[in-house]
């Protein structure tokens, strides 16, 4: 007899501010003529995935969900872990401007890839942006020795720093 091992659909999920995310776009399907929706999330810039950066592709997930984690202003993306993403972007000439094939269409760009390495790609990127982005390397403490010696060397009736009528 043979046994079957059903594998349990894993979710990948990825956390994006709504500022990438378009919710709800509306669309009249063509063969029904019933009105739907669909989601297109754009990856930021600097998301590198093996050795490329897809910052600026997109793609389209069928459910976005307010994030149970980080706040109203953060959207979860269930990925299916078995599935491929198809990123894609519009091909650009030196200039910058897409190019148009011959049927009149934006020409595009497609990358599949695994919803493990847009999670990962996504987290490295979050780090190299926090790490450019530190306003100072000093901790508390250091900080506020710092403020503590300014606050000490300004004595009554010595110069200020920023006095008006010095200037």
């Amino acid at each position: 007899m043979a046994e079957e091992t059903a594998t349990p659909k894993k979710n990948v999920y990825i956390s994006l501010h709504e500022s990438f995310i378009h919710e709800g776009i509306k669309y009249t399907d063509k063969k029904t003529g019933e009105e739907k929706t669909f989601n297109v999330v754009r990856l930021p810039k600097d998301t590198v995935i093996d050795g490329k950066d897809v910052g600026g592709c997109e793609f389209s997930p069928l459910y976005v969900n307010p994030s149970k984690f980080r706040g109203e202003h953060w959207r979860d993306i269930p990925l299916l872990a078995d599935r491929e993403v198809q990123l894609r972007r519009d091909v650009r000439d030196i200039e910058g401007n897409p190019i148009v094939g011959d049927d009149g269409k934006r020409e595009k760009e497609v990358i599949k890839v695994a919803p493990d390495q847009i999670k990962t790609a996504l987290s490295e990127a979050r780090k190299r942006y926090a790490a450019e982005h530190a306003k100072d390397d000093r901790g508390l403490a250091e900080r506020a020795e710092g403020a503590k010696e300014a606050s000490e060397s300004m004595e009554k009736g010595a110069d200020r720093p920023l006095d008006r009528d010095g200037r």
